[in-house]
């Protein structure tokens, strides 16, 4: 993920940034506070109005919007935030869990809504997402490899119908962008998609969150819903997705209420739910409903043939971002393919913009790789030559961890430094000096 800069003395700043839209002040300040502490640029307006001339000045890449503001709704905001900039992805903010609001925002081109109070940090993983969905977003997902084809041959053949659909694979081989492409090439495809991380919440947040009167079930009604990290679902939570798939309806969690809801199921796990199920941790008869038709994503080491085309579709969509016009040459392209990408696409994509952020015109090469990675191919950690000066080589183990730890994370250097065991402000630190 790129950074955008940080404002600095009320300059408009062509980096795009985060814009939150709260007439609670202090809400507004915290979320700011926390996006800044992730890396992001922000900007912040406490009415309909300011939003809107804070869009016309500054480049706004994600928008936080509240329904209800001071002077105008956020529906109404949100109508001219498509007229004025429509690529910028607007997530919308309710205290009131009105759920028709909520999906019509969508309909007029939210991406997605929250409803009050949330957790910051789950914000913090909605912002990093809609970055990497707008970076990697090209429409198409890109590959030649016989192990994609037998993929793709399985899902033009699903396409028409409503079949759940289970991918398994390692993290960062793909099964985001792959569930958004079965959505966008399905009937349901003018309707929400929506995403869930089941890992990234506790039981009873997770639950609200998928299953209450205004939580994403419901708002998926007539679009898909894709449930990330599937495995971690705790067995109150997995009794609820049994009877949505079984019956097409569920007792909602705060109201108590039977509702009806019309979803298309994609799931994902990096563990086979087989195992789980194996293990007593996983219902075996809720398996048996999402795996109708079940994907494995082959990991990037099983799919060289792909990298040169992800490589030049990433190349394409940062020369258009940021008006260069690099290409990337034969050697680096050798080397790239070579590579162990144990961080699979999400890796690749990573040191892809990292080479080229710092690279002005011509082709991107073999100097222009992290001195972490010069020379490193496809020899992994255990087969570093381990001679010459102690200081040299700790230093290309460091490296080749850290290149790692950015991959898996999508370039969140915060959740980066946890995977590491250090501070954010070390890891930096440590990210510099590997520059230099």
């Amino acid at each position: 993920m790129s950074v955008p800069a940080r404002p600095e003395g009320g300059r408009t700043m062509t980096a795009p940034g985060v814009l939150i839209v709260d007439d609670e002040i202090k809400l507004c300040r915290n979320i700011a506070l926390k996006l800044r502490r992730e890396g992001y640029a922000t900007y912040e307006a406490y009415d309909g109005k300011a939003a809107i001339r804070k869009l016309q000045q500054h480049a706004i890449r994600v928008m936080i919007l509240d329904f209800m503001l001071t002077d105008m709704t956020g529906l109404d905001v949100l109508k001219k935030v498509k007229e004025l900039s429509p690529q910028t992805k607007v997530y919308m903010l309710t205290a009131y869990g009105n759920v028709e609001n909520a999906v019509l925002a969508m309909k007029w081109g939210a991406s997605d809504y929250l409803n009050k109070p949330f957790d910051l940090k789950q914000l913090a993983e909605i912002v990093e997402d809609a970055y990497r969905s707008m970076d990697d977003n090209s429409g198409e997902v890109v590959f030649k490899s016989p192990k994609m084809q037998a993929v793709r041959g399985i899902l033009d053949r699903i396409n028409t119908t409503n079949a759940p659909v289970l991918l398994y694979g390692e993290s960062g081989a793909g099964k985001t962008t792959l569930a958004r492409w079965i959505h966008n090439r399905s009937g349901r495809k003018e309707q929400p998609f929506l995403y869930v991380n089941c890992g990234s919440m506790p039981e009873g947040m997770l639950e609200r969150e998928l299953f209450g009167a205004s939580g994403k079930a419901v708002a998926a009604d007539g679009g898909t819903l894709f449930l990330d990290e599937i495995g971690s679902l705790t067995p109150l939570n997995q009794a609820h997705l049994y009877c949505l798939l079984k019956d097409g309806s569920f007792l909602a969690t705060d109201t108590q209420e039977r509702v009806s809801v019309n979803v298309r199921m994609i799931t994902s796990t990096g563990r086979p739910i087989k195992q789980l199920v194996k293990e007593g941790r996983f219902r075996d008869d809720l398996y048996y409903l999402l795996n109708l038709v079940e994907l494995e994503l082959p990991s990037l080491r099983e799919r060289k043939e792909d990298i040169p085309l992800l490589a030049e579709q990433k190349l394409a969509q940062l020369n258009a971002k940021y008006g260069k016009p690099l290409t990337i040459s034969d050697e680096l392209m050798r080397i790239l393919i070579d590579m162990p990408w144990q961080g699979n696409i999400s890796e690749l994509m990573n040191l892809i913009e990292r080479m080229h952020l710092l690279k002005m015109n011509g082709a991107i090469d073999v100097e222009d790789m992290p001195s972490s990675l010069a020379g490193l191919s496809a020899r992994t950690i255990e087969e570093l030559q381990l001679e010459g000066k102690l200081y040299d080589v700790l230093e290309e183990v460091e490296g080749r961890m850290i290149v790692d730890a950015l991959g898996k994370t999508g370039g969140n250097q915060s959740r980066a430094a946890e995977l590491l065991g250090i501070s954010r402000n070390a890891l930096i630190y440590k990210m510099k000096r590997i520059e230099r």
